[in-house]
């Protein structure tokens, strides 16, 4: 399972997170929610990596993965999206998608120059495992147009499926939902239970979507200035009186 202790990260004089703590386990829809600047996107940049933390542990199914840089993270099998869209404008569906495959290339660089016959094999290799996942999530009519000029809804399934090249084992969703309609939201929540399904995977979900987050999620961890407030089925979060306290702003 993850297992994520009293993470503290500090920016100058902002504590971003006081000693915030979740735990997911292996094989579950897991929710982090809260309302704007309760440090979401911190506690997921701590635990991919991308920032490092004052105090506190981060560990996937035994390995402590604390410190470690974000392609160390990755080899752990750990992968993720954004919130904002970090993709390569001027390339492909299949060319973005390709990038989130290339932890798993064994060549070194001088193979790489030389063009080795086993480098030409490995490239193959990993545009038919990447065509499969085009294939997964719907994308393969679009696969060699470039994403710029996409529309919002499909430029976030090459989000996912990138982060899905890299065969995770724990996959982290920064508000997958965010900026799509009803409609596109709907198929997101059947896109992610069928791929969790499928590929045998944990999910770390971080979304304000509550409808996509109550009707799929087994467990929540409510976060609000930093600290962890709340925790347990959708049910309890959503009777518990400090969470609606959180987003109301007065007292239940």
């Amino acid at each position: 399972m993850l297992e994520v202790r009293d993470l503290t990260v500090h920016f100058g004089g902002v504590k971003a997170l006081d000693g915030a703590h979740l735990t997911a386990q292996r094989g579950s829809i897991t929710a982090l929610i809260g309302p704007n600047g309760a440090g979401k996107t911190t506690f997921f940049n701590c635990v991919t990596g991308l920032y490092r933390t004052g105090a506190g542990s981060v560990t996937w199914a035994g390995t402590d993965l604390t410190g470690l840089p974000p392609h160390k993270v990755a080899e752990a099998g750990l992968s993720r999206t954004f919130q904002n869209l970090a993709l390569f404008r001027t390339l492909s569906v299949r060319e973005n998608v390709l990038t989130g495959a290339h932890r798993l290339g064994r060549a070194g660089f001088t193979a790489g120059v030389l063009r080795w016959p086993a480098v030409r094999r490995e490239e193959r290799r990993m545009r038919d495992a990447v065509d499969e996942v085009l294939d997964e999530v719907g994308l393969t009519d679009v696969r060699d147009k470039p994403v710029n000029g996409l529309p919002y809804g499909t430029l976030k399934r090459v989000e996912l499926a990138r982060a899905l090249a890299s065969r995770p084992e724990l996959l982290l969703l920064d508000e997958p939902a965010g900026g799509l309609s009803h409609g596109e939201v709907d198929e997101l929540r059947t896109l992610i239970l069928d791929v969790r399904e499928r590929r045998d995977l944990t999910v770390l979900l971080v979304e304000h979507h509550m409808s996509l987050v109550m009707s799929m999620s087994h467990h929540i961890t409510v976060m609000n200035f930093g600290r962890t407030i709340a925790e347990g089925t959708p049910a309890e979060v959503q009777a518990d009186p400090g969470v609606v306290e959180a987003y109301l702003g007065a007292p239940a």
